[in-house]
């Protein structure tokens, strides 16, 4: 009814112009976490714990994870709302709540003069309630992997087979390139699903309320919903299925995303540092 490129992808325009922003600023604040981490007074702290520790890999993550995600909301935030108002408007326009679909530029003026511009940052305090533990939890299991180096004889017979060269010096540091971004992959895919298993359910209760009008998820409320209140209703009425609607969707959504944007990122710095 709407078209293939309005009715399955709508909002796509507004998620890739905040990809880099976002990705920037996530970094950003990755790298800051890991230079206040090393810094002499959060050692002296941490009794002079370091990256290549057990228990020092997650202290490092959870405070790059914090860091990085407090930077990174302030894109990340808006620009998820747009895009959610974006992908809900078809349903709203089929139950006659909307006249017809809008135009970013149009959202975003008709949110603005509905509910003002703080609406733009609404759940920006829950986007970090799910993404803090979802950065700290990924970032420690991804650090801890990548220097277990799960599966290692399978990766380096999976790489050396795959090798393309002719001599064995190429041969080797191609075994070895191949090797160690498929190591990275893996790490990050692990790490990915992990994390998205352990938050999903703040991700649900931060969907519904960025997604749905304020006066949709305020039904028989009698006004204002708090997080806890809402995870109630979710629980009563769908139960435990309610809170994990999705999971299989989410992991197929930040997985790759995040496997090509972790590798990408450790490549480049390895590059750079060389």
């Amino acid at each position: 009814r709407h078209g293939l490129y309005r009715g399955f992808f709508p909002g796509v325009q507004v998620a890739l112009l905040g990809t880099i922003p976002g990705s920037a600023t996530y970094f950003f604040g990755y790298e800051l976490g890991k230079s206040i981490y090393g810094s002499d007074a959060v050692q002296r702290l941490v009794g002079g714990g370091h990256s290549g520790g057990g228990g020092s890999a997650w202290a490092k993550g959870a405070l790059c994870g914090v860091t990085a995600q407090l930077a990174a909301n302030l894109v990340f935030t808006p620009v998820d709302i747009i895009k959610e108002r974006m992908q809900v408007q078809s349903s709203l326009v089929a139950s006659g709540r909307q006249p017809r679909l809008l135009t970013v530029r149009e959202m975003v003026r008709q949110m603005a003069a509905r509910e003002g511009a703080g609406v733009f940052m609404r759940g920006y305090w829950k986007g970090n309630m799910l993404w803090m533990p979802w950065s700290t939890i990924y970032i420690a299991t991804y650090e801890s992997l990548k220097e277990a180096r799960p599966l290692e004889s399978a990766i380096a017979l999976f790489a050396s087979g795959s090798s393309t060269t002719t001599t064995t010096k190429e041969r080797s540091d191609s075994t070895a390139a191949r090797s160690d971004s498929l190591h990275l992959a893996l790490c990050a895919a692990m790490a990915s699903a992990f994390a998205s298993l352990c938050t999903h359910p703040i991700d649900v209760l931060k969907t519904r309320i960025q997604a749905l009008p304020m006066h949709l998820w305020q039904e028989g409320s009698g006004g204002r919903t708090s997080t806890l209140r809402m995870m109630q209703r979710v629980w009563a009425k769908e139960g435990l299925a309610g809170l994990f609607a999705g999971l299989p969707l989410r992991i197929l959504q930040l997985s790759p995303d995040t496997v090509m944007t972790w590798v990408i990122y450790e490549s480049l710095q390895r590059h750079f540092n060389t």
